[in-house]
């Protein structure tokens, strides 16, 4: 009796280490950790890019510019006296904003770049002639544009046309000069000796002078 007692305890055990029955979903060794993805990121250009000089800027001008940004004495560009640049200046137009006018003079699509220089002058004296232009203003802002081209002959006007003059606060005339010798000039009448800045647009290319008011 006992051997048959012990004959089916070892059937018993054998029968336990060879089976084949799958873990449950529930034993521990079944499980995998969750996976896991790195959280997305997203960048807003936006609030991070800084804006550039090929923003148009001239068509959402701000309100207000501040004073500190502007000078009164004599400035000009960091590549002035370049004169590599093969641009036709087209027009000017003026425009009134919350504390500054806008003089903008707009090119065509030349090659090479513009440079600049400008300072306050008693007198607006027309390059190449030497004679005195005849404008509104008690001084003139002057402005040397380096980087322009003569008309051809299909392009050339009796002169370069001014819209806008009647949004202007201090701005009193606007002439712009064909080229002479690589270089032409602009001339801003105005009241008095306000704070100003000259920049330079791109696509299309552009002088912009902010005048700064009383």
């Amino acid at each position: 009796m006992k051997r048959i007692f012990v004959a089916a305890m070892m059937a018993s055990l054998l029968a336990a280490c060879t089976s084949t029955e799958e873990p449950t979903a529930t034993d521990s060794t079944t499980t995998s950790p969750a996976e896991t993805t790195p959280a997305e990121t997203t960048r807003d250009d936006t609030t991070s890019e800084e804006p550039s000089k090929t923003a148009d800027e001239e068509s959402t001008p701000a309100d207000t510019i501040d004073e500190a940004d502007l000078a009164t004495g004599p400035t000009q560009s960091e590549d002035f006296p370049d004169l590599l640049g093969q641009f036709l200046p087209l027009e000017a137009r003026v425009g009134g904003h919350g504390n500054y006018d806008r003089v903008v003079v707009e090119y065509d699509d030349g090659e090479g770049q513009l440079g600049w220089s400008a300072s306050y002058e008693d007198e607006a004296i027309q390059d190449g002639s030497g004679f005195p232009i005849d404008m509104e203003g008690q001084r003139f802002l002057t402005i040397a544009v380096t980087g322009a081209r003569y008309p051809d002959q299909d392009e050339a006007k009796d002169e370069i046309a001014v819209t806008g003059l009647d949004q202007a606060s201090v701005v009193k005339d606007v002439q712009v000069d064909y080229p002479f010798e690589g270089m032409h000039m602009i001339f801003v009448g105005v009241d008095a000796d306000h704070p100003y800045r000259v920049q330079v647009f791109h696509d299309p290319e552009r002088i912009v002078i902010d005048i700064l008011h009383d």
